[in-house]
């Protein structure tokens, strides 16, 4: 099977540099023409299959991407953005900084001494949730020489890479944050799986 997994396009926090976790921010305008760019590079794909993180920045995404195919879009709590809890909004812009720990930036800089937000999720459980739906619908044999777009956000999709290859915490960010609406094919079969291209923009 091939699965075809994307990054939702801009919003307006991604621009600001904001904490938007499980926040329900809508695209902008770029972010729905990156999306819009994006299906057009998609369009010769036959997609069987699509799911999507429940949060509408990624619902719009695959809407815009599914275009006029008639597919069902299925919404999963599996590709579902990390959750930042009490310091979702706050910003980590140079010169406007305004979260309580001073050392939250090891988020980016050193995942493995990262500390999870108030009401936060953590990194082991984001990997742990995310890699255990990818490896669900890997599988699944109806899903078998299936193609399969799945719409998520650039935590969760390094959880699912970084999950997937076993790397250690430490280099959960091997790779890089993808960029918006920037896709990552997988190729499973027979129970393996291997990276055809990663992080490849359309516009």
């Amino acid at each position: 099977m091939d699965i075809y997994l994307i990054r939702h396009g801009e919003t307006e926090y991604n621009r600001q540099k904001r904490l938007q976790g499980v926040g329900d921010i809508p695209l902008n305008a770029r972010g729905i023409e990156l999306a819009e760019k994006t299906a057009e590079g998609l369009r010769e794909i036959s997609f069987d299959k699509i799911y999507t993180s429940p949060l509408i920045r990624a619902k719009k995404t695959a809407e815009i991407i599914r275009g006029d195919r008639n597919i069902e879009i299925i919404p999963t709590e599996g590709l579902m953005e990390i959750s930042f809890g009490d310091y979702e909004g706050l910003t980590v812009a140079e010169g406007c900084y305004n979260i309580p720990d001073p050392d939250f930036r090891n988020f980016f800089d050193a995942p493995d001494r990262y500390h999870t937000p108030p009401g936060g999720e953590s990194i082991e459980h984001l990997r742990e949730r995310t890699t255990s739906f990818m490896r669900q619908v890997m599988n699944d044999l109806e899903n078998e020489g299936k193609t399969i777009l799945m719409a998520s956000h650039g935590a969760a999709i390094r959880g699912i890479l970084s999950g997937l290859q076993g790397l250690p915490v430490a280099q959960f960010w091997s790779g890089g944050v993808h960029k918006n609406c920037a896709v990552t094919l997988l190729h499973a079969e027979d129970g393996n799986f291997e990276i055809v291209f990663e992080n490849r923009v359309y516009y």
